[in-house]
């Protein structure tokens, strides 16, 4: 058996001829055990660093361009400057036109049924 410091790096590099006779059903429990008991208290060193500080990609992107997208917006908000994403400025501008072709088309709307309804019907004489 290999001796580390982590229980499920201990499990998972395990000859499968190593583990108690090779029951399936023992490989199995311990594999549990192990999903189980999660990365707390008991995670060495090397893990906690390696899923902390020393991760390659922080979401979509490399880590160092994550740290300086938000080194740059800390300077934004440090100097009172808004955080601004153009994709939705645009969505709102569009928005707000949308709103208003809206509301003119229903003025005009109630306009006519209006203006119509107040307007004296001239009679036809025969």
């Amino acid at each position: 058996m290999n001796t580390t410091t982590d229980a499920g790096t201990e499990v998972r590099t395990r000859a499968l001829d190593d583990s108690h006779e090779g029951s399936p059903v023992t490989r199995l429990v311990e594999l549990r055990a192990t999903v189980l008991g999660g990365r707390g208290p008991g995670a060495s060193t090397e893990e906690v660093t390696e899923h902390t500080r020393d991760r390659s990609w922080l979401g979509a992107v490399p880590a160092p361009v994550e740290r300086a997208l938000v080194h740059r917006q800390t300077e934004q908000v440090r100097a009172g400057e808004p955080i601004v994403n153009h994709r939705v400025l645009a969505e709102e501008r569009s928005r707000t036109v949308r709103a208003a072709a809206l509301g003119a088309v229903a003025a005009l709307a109630i306009r006519a049924v209006v203006v119509r309804g107040v307007r004296p019907r001239r009679h036809r004489r025969a």
